[in-house]
């Protein structure tokens, strides 16, 4: 397979990590070859994944990388719903920094921020937004239906993995609808950014600001923003 970074961004993007990465952060891939859940779909996605966290892990010597595949046992540890799965993890993070599906496209933007924010344990939300974040001790599973083409689509896919960041609690995921169509049609996307928090307690679809997003979790699990 050709080399999906052109030179000069592969550089932008060295540069950009030696910058600001702090701590280390290992990129944990999880990709499944055979077994009920791949489909001929699926498999065209895959080699692309992979090369992207590959080509993404040698642009800085902080960035470690985990490659499973077929690994079921080691799937069940992580929780895996899904035959492609990524996980930004760090010294401050639980497991719940997650990609179903190719983070390309304008998602690749969303990627490159969160390996920045889990090298430095923190994001740069708003303390009021921080507080409120950090006081759920609910268990949240945010999941965030994305396309590469929206452009909208970061925002939403940023926030709910800030606040997973944030928060342990929390489990922030993207979802890539056109990679995961029985997904899409379980929880009705139709548009996107579209977000599901909780199995449907909650839902809503736009790039909602972190104020508005926050309100709509609280909600989910009954509980009044004030």
């Amino acid at each position: 397979m050709e080399r999906l970074l052109k030179e000069k961004d592969a550089q932008y993007i060295k540069d950009l990590f030696e910058k600001k990465l702090e701590g280390e952060v290992t990129l944990t891939l999880f990709i499944e070859t055979k077994g009920p859940n791949v489909t001929k779909f699926n498999e065209q996605y895959l080699p692309y994944t992979e090369e992207i966290v590959k080509e993404v892990a040698e642009l800085s010597p902080k960035i470690k990388m985990n490659i499973y595949t077929d690994d079921f046992e080691k799937e069940k540890e992580y929780n895996i719903k899904t035959v492609s799965a990524l996980f930004i993890e760090g010294n401050k993070t639980n497991k719940n920094i997650v990609y179903y599906g190719i983070p390309s496209g304008h998602e690749f933007s969303s990627l490159l921020e969160d390996i920045v924010d889990v090298s430095r344990g923190k994001t740069e939300l708003p303390e009021d937004i921080k507080g409120k974040v950090q006081k759920i001790s609910s268990s949240i599973e945010i999941l965030v239906f994305v396309t590469p083409t929206c452009p909208y689509c970061p925002r939403a896919v940023r926030t709910a993995h800030q606040f997973a960041l944030e928060n342990p609690n929390i489990k922030g995921v993207m979802v890539e609808a056109n990679e995961f169509p029985e997904w899409s049609e379980k929880y009705n996307v139709y548009a996107v950014p579209k977000v599901v928090i909780n199995e449907g307690k909650g839902e809503f679809e736009g790039a909602l600001p972190e104020d508005a997003f926050l309100e709509a979790i609280y909600d989910a699990i009954g509980i009044k923003l004030v």
